[in-house]
Order: C-alpha cells, then structure tokens, then sequence
C-alpha cells in the first residue's frame, strides 16, 4: 500500500513540475535560439504538456472547460500578436478586451451556462477588464523605460513579469489543490513550472519578447476564476490570490530603470506577498475534516 502511494506521488510530480519544467526547456531553446521564433511558446509548450498529463481526459475541439486551455493558449498568441500589430491605441485595447474576454468565456461557459447567458457574459467581462488592467500598468511600466544594452538590468528587469506569475502560481497552488481542486491545484503548479524553465533559458539566451507575459496571465487568471466557478473556492480567495499577481508589475512601475539589486529586492517582496496570502488563504480553506 506505501509503496503504491509513493508511486502515486513520483507519478504526480513529475507530471506537475518536472515535465513541464524540461518540455518548457526544451521548447524554448528550440524557439527562441534555434527557430529565432518567440521563445514565449516554450512556457506555452510545457504548460501543454502538464495540461494533457494532468488532465487525461484532454481533447480537442474542447469538450469540458478544461479542455479550453489549449484555447486560450492560442487566444494568448493571438493578443499578442494584437498588441504588436494594431497601431491604434484605442482599437488595440478594444481588440485585447474582447479576446480576453473570449478567453475567459470559453474557460467559464461550460458550467456558467446553467445560470444564464448574461451571468457568463458577465464573469467573462469582469475577468477581461481585470485583465486589461495589468496591461495597463505594463504598458504604462514599458513606454517611461529606457532599455539598457549592457549591466545585467537587460536580463532580469524584462523577466520580472513572468517571474511574478510563477510565483503566484506557485503559491495558489496548494491553497486550491487543498480547498478545492486537486487538478487546478496541479495546473497552477504545471505553468509554475513551464514558466521557470523558461525563465532560466531567456536569463541565459536574452530571448524575452515584449508582451511575453500575456498567455500565461490569461491561464493563471482562467485558473483562478476556475477554482471558484468550478471548486467553490471562496470569492474572497479568489481575489486574494488575483491581487498576488499584480505584485510585480506595479512594483516595475514605480521606477524606469530597475538595477538588478532593485530587481532581486521586487522578486523578494513578490515571494513575501504572495507567501502571506497563501498562508491566509490557507487558513480560510483548510478543511475541517482530516486531509487522509
């Protein structure tokens, strides 16, 4: 019987952190130096392969809201192509609005739809302007900055915003798998993953694209939103752990150039933060009953 569950454990492990983390590695290796493509699909790809380790059941076209992640993976795609191209700003973010919202919708409507259209629509568009949000704040971060060519400001500064998210997806993790949903929970812990492998190839190869951030915001955000529409995670949790995300952006704002020193100093407050909500959040989920 041990030896059954410890098999059972090795078995989700790596299936939540390990491949994940190597697929990511070796996607964006392949993109970002080889390819010369955007090496963003490399925390995609591996998030890809948690997703359809994780989630057995996976197909496509979707046929349950879990199925939609491969959506909204290429949704993200699509938003960032959006953001790059669309020269107006007010079309620009329009066009963003409503593919989040898509996003959002897709990831939601599977269980929404019982109570109405206008319930779906609605979560739909809050969590788009959410969303919209903390692109606002990016953006605003990204046209009062001055890239550096050299110092190792040109490296850290440009992956804080993918380090926040694996950060907080790390730490929504475990309150979700124990107050509601163990395949959310192992998700969160899957793009966690995907995301440091693929923060560890562009410290090294400096392939980080602007924008980069966007696909994985999306998944973290549809993961949130799913813990409470399908796991009955409670709405102040929710929000809790949304509000970890934005850690790291605003705190990029505040400055235009950021020194490596003052980039370490914003992952260190983002690990804190998102360490002190965890725990709260913990603390509100913990079942009553015993966990074995």
């Amino acid at each position: 019987m041990y030896e059954e569950a410890s098999n059972s454990t090795l078995l989700m492990l790596l299936h939540t952190a390990v491949y994940p983390f190597l697929a990511a590695l070796i996607v964006s290796i392949v993109a970002g130096k080889l390819l010369r493509a955007s090496s963003y699909l490399g925390y995609l790809g591996g998030f890809i392969v948690g997703l359809s380790l994780i989630h057995s059941g996976l197909s496509f076209p979707p046929k349950q809201a879990i199925d939609y992640y491969s959506v909204t993976a290429l949704i993200g795609i699509a938003a960032i192509f959006c953001l790059a191209l669309i020269k107006s700003t007010a079309l620009r973010l329009s066009t963003f609005f409503v593919l989040c919202g898509l996003s959002f919708y897709f990831l939601l409507n599977p269980v929404l739809k019982h109570s109405g259209t206008v319930i779906s629509l609605s979560w739909a568009a809050g969590c788009a302007f959410i969303t919209l949000i903390y692109l606002l704040v990016i953006q605003g971060k990204a046209q009062g900055s001055v890239e550096l060519e050299t110092s190792n400001e040109s490296r850290i500064s440009p992956l804080l915003l993918p380090i926040g998210l694996m950060i907080s997806a790390g730490a929504s993790a475990p309150v979700i798998s124990i107050g509601g949903s163990l395949l959310i929970g192992q998700l969160l812990g899957a793009l966690g993953a995907a995301l440091f492998g693929y923060i560890i190839v562009n410290y090294f190869l400096n392939t980080n694209k602007s924008n980069s951030s966007i696909p994985a915001l999306l998944i973290i955000g549809g993961l949130i939103t799913q813990s409470h529409i399908l796991a009955d995670i409670p709405l102040s949790v929710m929000l809790m752990l949304t509000a970890g995300c934005f850690v790291t952006p605003l705190a990029t704002a505040l400055g235009n150039k950021l020194s490596s020193k003052q980039s370490i100093y914003i992952i260190l407050a983002q690990i804190v933060i998102s360490t002190i909500i965890s725990g709260l959040s913990l603390w509100l989920v913990w079942p009553e009953s015993s966990l074995y």
